[in-house]
């Protein structure tokens, strides 16, 4: 009998954590990807009418969204790894968020921590990510206008996550 229930409570934290991943991590990268999407092409197709060679306006552009889809598949990835080995992380959160709404949090107690190997690696990678977009950032400036530079790679990041994350979160 023990089995049955921990088979359930497994099958359980499943689903929540699905559920988490669906509500706060899916649907919000199919919007905010949508606009910076649109921010981001419509502040290069402004340089356009503005300046002359195109060109190098699109390949530039094509740069940032790539590097952008490229950090948002290897972040989606992790997130990944973490719902198929620990869903308890996921289903712990999805139980805080419904439990903020109802302001009985302190039921929950500690959070679920996540220890698996290279989990040291983690913030420092996170770090430099962000260190490796402002530095995008400031490579950039020079060739087009502000709102492209910020938003093509944030389009690239959250259309990524979304494509990625959406292909094994069941409806």
């Amino acid at each position: 009998m023990p089995k049955f229930i921990t088979v359930k409570k497994t099958e359980q934290e499943q689903q929540q954590a699905a559920r988490y991943l669906k509500n706060s991590l899916v649907y919000s990268s199919a919007l905010i990807g949508l606009i910076s999407l649109i921010l981001g092409y419509g502040g290069v197709i402004y340089l356009i009418f503005k300046s002359g060679p195109m060109a190098p306006l699109l390949t530039d552009s094509l740069i940032l969204l790539s590097v952008g889809l490229i950090a948002g598949l290897l972040q989606a990835g992790y997130q990944h790894y973490l719902y198929k080995t620990h869903p308890a992380y996921f289903a712990d959160r999805m139980r805080r968020a419904e439990l903020r709404l109802t302001r009985q949090l302190k039921k929950l107690g500690d959070p679920v921590r996540v220890e698996h190997p290279g989990r040291w690696a983690v913030p420092y990678l996170y770090l430099a990510a962000w260190a490796g977009f402002l530095a995008l950032i400031a490579l950039y400036l020079s060739k087009l206008n502000v709102v492209s530079v910020v938003f093509l790679p944030l389009a690239g990041f959250f259309n990524a996550r979304f494509f990625y994350l959406k292909r094994f979160v069941k409806k």
